[in-house]
């Protein structure tokens, strides 16, 4: 039986039955080949205008084969319509993973990173860049392992040129500052695993604004504050990682491979000795980060002093309490798409930049959609450790 566009029915043996995502390009569902036994999770173009782009994706991800990475089985076209039939990866979202428990620990973060890495490495070296590292775009099981989901806008050596010059693609908050002029390599991923690194192991993202302009300043600055003063007991590894991850000369980052050796060294804090991998912080950040660590060690020290613990402790919980509770806001943009606007499921419109306001763990489902740019479907949780997301959306070529 064949394919109906909009019905939930059948393609290529498999019988279609949960919508299980949304991309900028197609819908994803899971499906089941009874013949083969097998589950699959199968993507559905549905913007004809972003076939090329489709194509690389399916061609990038059919030449890759890592155990975080997951299987392409095929790519066909079904009435016309493009489809991905890929491996379905049980587990969670790792972005809801981690809104769910706050932060992670050391070694539970130490676990992701260096699966994360192992990836890129691979990729890495058969000349394919990522450029959309992101917890969005991985899973988690029950067992702590780490897939890799997404290729949409990945860049392999012979990818054609898909993006209009000028024009920046990604997720704002997790982009190198190269990327900003659409000079993204293997080390701009470096840049974003960096940031994810920082972000489970604290909650928080190093660079955050109310607006576009300030959060790409932050980013082409580099200024962040140091995880240590975020998280004391950061590990040496970690700390490292992120150190040597977030340097804004891409020349000064750590490679994929080496990040990897140093979460598999019991001796991380003497690894990578030598000018290229010193542990020494550029003077710029370091002023940054004393700055930044005496400026917080004095607020929160103030604050220890003039309350008695027991005090302090239950307004802690009240706080959190109130947190959960109260009306949360989180400001959703798209700085490169002129007229964008937000397209919520009852078909209500908002023009971005907009305020969306919720408790606590609320999630939000919308497509940003701008003319002359590719649409994108987005689900964000609304969290006290977010303020705002930034979408970057890809201009349609001729």
């Amino acid at each position: 039986m064949g394919f109906t566009y909009g019905q939930i029915t059948e393609i290529a043996g498999y019988h279609l039955t949960d919508r299980i995502g949304s991309g900028g390009m197609g819908d994803v569902y899971k499906g089941y080949n009874k013949a083969l036994q097998r589950l699959a999770a199968v993507k559905i173009l549905h913007q004809k205008e972003m076939a090329e782009r489709f194509r690389n994706e399916a061609y990038i991800q059919a030449s890759v084969s890592h155990p975080n990475i997951a299987c392409m089985y095929e790519y066909i076209v079904s009435q016309g319509i493009p489809c991905i039939i890929m491996e379905y990866v049980e587990g969670e979202n790792l972005d809801s993973y981690l809104h769910r428990k706050g932060k992670l620990t050391n070694q539970e973060a130490e676990v992701i990173i260096r699966q994360v890495a192992s990836a890129l490495a691979y990729l890495h070296k058969k000349d394919i860049v990522h450029r959309d590292i992101k917890p969005q775009n991985f899973k988690i099981n029950s067992n702590g392992k780490v897939t890799m989901l997404d290729f949409g806008i990945a860049k392999a050596k012979y990818t054609p040129k898909l993006t209009q010059q000028g024009f920046a693609v990604g997720t704002t908050e997790y982009m190198a500052p190269e990327q900003f002029q659409q000079q993204a390599d293997r080390r701009s991923d470096i840049w974003s695993l960096g940031v994810l690194a920082y972000e489970l192991v604290t909650g928080y993202l190093p660079f955050e604004a109310n607006n576009p302009v300030t959060l790409r300043s932050k980013i082409e600055k580099g200024t962040f504050t140091n995880p240590n003063i975020m998280v004391p007991q950061i590990s040496d590894k970690l700390n490292l990682v992120i150190e040597k991850s977030l340097r804004l000369n891409p020349a000064g980052r750590i490679t994929a491979g080496e990040i990897e050796r140093i979460l598999n060294d019991h001796h991380a804090k003497h690894a990578l000795k030598g000018n290229k991998g010193s542990l020494k912080i550029e003077w710029n950040r370091k002023n940054t980060f004393i700055a930044g660590g005496v400026l917080m060690f004095i607020i929160v020290m103030v604050l220890i002093l003039v309350q008695p613990a027991g005090e302090n402790k239950g307004q802690n919980v009240k706080k959190e309490e109130q947190a959960a509770t109260e009306t949360q806001k989180l400001m959703i943009s798209s700085p490169n798409a002129p007229n964008a606007y937000i397209v919520f499921p009852d078909g209500s419109t908002k023009k971005l930049p907009y305020e969306i306001n919720g408790s606590e763990g609320q999630n939000f489902q919308f497509t940003i959609q701008a003319e002359g740019y590719v649409s994108r479907e987005i689900e964000v949780p609304i969290t006290t450790r977010r303020k705002s997301y930034e979408y970057n959306l890809e201009k349609i070529t001729e």
